[in-house]
């Protein structure tokens, strides 16, 4: 038996090597290979092309932030959804204006939202970019197969949009569905417990509540009416129709197929992609190496290009600061806003003398209070300075209006939601869970509140006063600081917090942002207060991390991408979003738990 049990402990220990072996090998052959691939030589831009902006992407704010792991659940699992970077996109395009060798533009496939990227914002400024490139003379086409409200408001603008004769345009409105848990956390014992302040700060009604209370249903649909009115208007003027009879007829109808798009005037062509390539074919002639027309990707083009303003060395320099997605406190994960580090890179740009001027791009829902004063501290700092401007994107509420309120000059799209001022507190206990189990919590303690933040049990109602002062010290600074950083009254911003939400638009009305306009009309002003409009370079905090590109040019096999799967089963879905929804309780790490952050659900589609 002993002899036994030593073969089969010495097989283990040998397969565990070989299998160790086997994995360092595959992993450093993997790197070996990717080297070997970079030697390959860059596409290059021939004259007489079509630039071909292939929709199926997410347009974040943010450079993208590659990693080894990345690459290698790229190598295991196939390649994810590319990525490019707002200002890539569109400085891509408007560069593509002057170039001579591109003759016109192409738009083609459909969006892959993720996170809080392609949002309607961001895809406003890249729709201005398309304008700029069909200002400069050179034709826009586009062709779509199904395409979503989102494709077609940048499509919109095309010389001529095509349209699969068995596609279907989408033109059915907005809507913004909210996921409830309170029933479900009854059910299984899990108890929640809130403070809040704002009669619309409607947060924490998703952990407490079975359904949307009046006053959140009142400001939702106000904010998605404004956002509609926008993209309806938008669309309208791009394709020469009534905007009122264009929202009536989406009304009626929702859906278009190819003929009826054509017959409305939302498309000029029913077509299948193969006679549209052949138009370009004769119009910019054949490629044989790609066996298509002569084009170029804007991908590679930007990748070949560079950006056009960006330089790390020397020279008087516009730093453009990415604060997208949760405010947390601490250093925060890939995606999440960590207060320490946002601070961290605004400390490091004020104290730079290379740095003129700072613009902090937000596109955030909130989060954490205290990280959110963090930040918000060395913004105060850094405006004292040199020239602080802020370039509110898709999302710029609650936490992300905390972080914004001091910039020297905000800047808004119509479509942006901003606002939420307002405060809540979110307490969970497993006390019904554990106990219904047969497990059961027992201690000593010191002083009567030493265990507050405990999830064992309740919080006493003492204990949730005691919270609600915080609260409401938190509110009232909160209030305070709007007031001060865009010379309100305290009166006047009591009256528009509450917690509700704006569209760009009305927060440009009622004072809570100073201008209408993009990314690059914030950079355009900031280096105008700091006196360098003439002479800047740009540099991105965090700059696009490239150590896997080496990587992606094996994984994409050439480039070729796998097919897009727009949707998935039913199950999967509900699964997903579900995953997505409680997932966003990793942000949940505010030290007193107290935060300023939007609903979680205000998903607008």
């Amino acid at each position: 038996m002993k002899a036994f049990l030593k073969m089969v402990a010495a097989n283990l220990t040998a397969l565990s090597i070989a299998l160790g072996v086997c994995f360092v090998g595959g992993f450093f052959l993997m790197l070996l290979f990717a080297l070997l691939s970079s030697g390959k030589p860059e596409p290059t831009i021939k004259d007489d092309v079509v630039l071909v902006v292939d929709l199926w992407m997410n347009i974040s704010d943010s450079p993208p932030e590659s990693s080894l792991g990345d690459a290698v659940n790229q190598a295991i699992y196939g390649p994810e959804v590319p990525r490019l970077s707002l200002m890539e996109v569109v400085d891509g395009i408007q560069r593509a204006a002057r170039d001579d060798r591109i003759e016109a533009l192409f738009l083609y496939g459909s969006l892959i939202p993720d996170n809080y990227g392609s949002g309607l914002a961001a895809l406003r400024e890249v729709r201005e970019a398309i304008l700029t490139f069909k200002a400069s003379g050179k034709p826009v086409y586009a062709y779509a197969v199904d395409p979503a409200m989102r494709d077609y408001y940048l499509m919109s603008v095309a010389d001529e949009v095509a349209i699969n004769p068995f596609g279907l345009l989408s033109l059915n409105g907005l809507s913004s569905e909210m996921m409830y848990f309170g029933e479900a956390f009854k059910k299984y014992g899990i108890g929640v417990q809130t403070t809040r302040v704002g009669k619309y700060k409607s947060a924490v009604e998703m952990f407490t509540a079975s359904k949307m209370s009046e006053a959140d249903r009142v400001q939702v649909t106000e904010l998605l009416g404004d956002i509609w009115g926008e993209m309806i208007g938008d669309i309208a003027t791009a394709r020469g129709l009534d905007p009122v009879e264009l929202a009536a007829l989406s009304d009626e109808k929702g859906f278009f197929t190819g003929e009826m798009a054509k017959e409305t005037g939302l498309v000029d062509r029913v077509a299948y992609l193969d006679e549209v390539i052949k138009t370009f074919k004769e119009k910019v002639g054949y490629d044989p190496q790609i066996e298509s027309f002569r084009q170029v990707a804007l991908s590679d083009y930007t990748r070949m290009e560079g950006f056009a303003h960006e330089s790390r060395y020397g020279g008087s320099q516009i730093a453009v600061v990415y604060a997208e997605g949760d405010i947390v406190d601490g250093e925060g994960y890939p995606g999440q806003v960590g207060g320490d580090r946002l601070a961290r890179d605004l400390r490091f740009l004020r104290n730079d003398p290379n740095v003129a001027a700072i613009v902090l791009r937000v596109n955030s829902p909130g989060g954490s209070a205290l990280a959110s004063e963090v930040i918000q501290r060395e913004m105060r700092k850094a405006r004292e300075a040199k020239p602080v401007v802020v370039s509110m994107g898709s999302l710029a509420a609650s936490g992300g209006y905390w972080i914004s309120a001091y910039g020297d000059r905000i800047f808004a799209e119509p479509t942006t939601i901003t606002g939420s001022i307002g405060v809540f507190g979110l307490f969970f206990n497993v006390q019904d869970l554990a106990n219904e189990h047969g497990i059961t919590f027992d201690g000593v303690k010191t002083s009567p509140y030493a265990d507050l933040f405990t999830v064992s049990r309740p919080k006493s109602d003492e204990e949730m006063a005691l919270v609600q002062q915080y609260t409401d010290f938190l509110y009232d600074a909160f209030i305070q600081k709007v007031s001060e950083g865009r010379n309100l009254s305290p009166e006047q911003v009591q009256r528009i917090a509450q917690g509700r939400v704006w569209s760009g638009e009305d927060a440009l009305e009622i004072g809570l942002v100073d201008q209408i306009g993009g990314l690059g009309d914030a950079i355009r002003y900031a280096a105008a207060q700091a006196g360098v409009e003439d002479n800047y370079t740009i540099t991105q905090v965090p700059e696009r991390v490239d150590f896997s590109q080496a990587l992606e040019h094996l994984f994409q096999q050439g480039g070729e991408q796998p097919p897009v799967v727009k949707s998935g089963d039913l199950l999967s879905e509900v699964i997903g979003r579900m995953e997505a929804e409680l997932g966003a309780l990793r942000g949940f790490n505010d030290p007193k738990g107290i935060y300023a952050r939007l609903p979680y659900s205000l998903d607008i589609r």
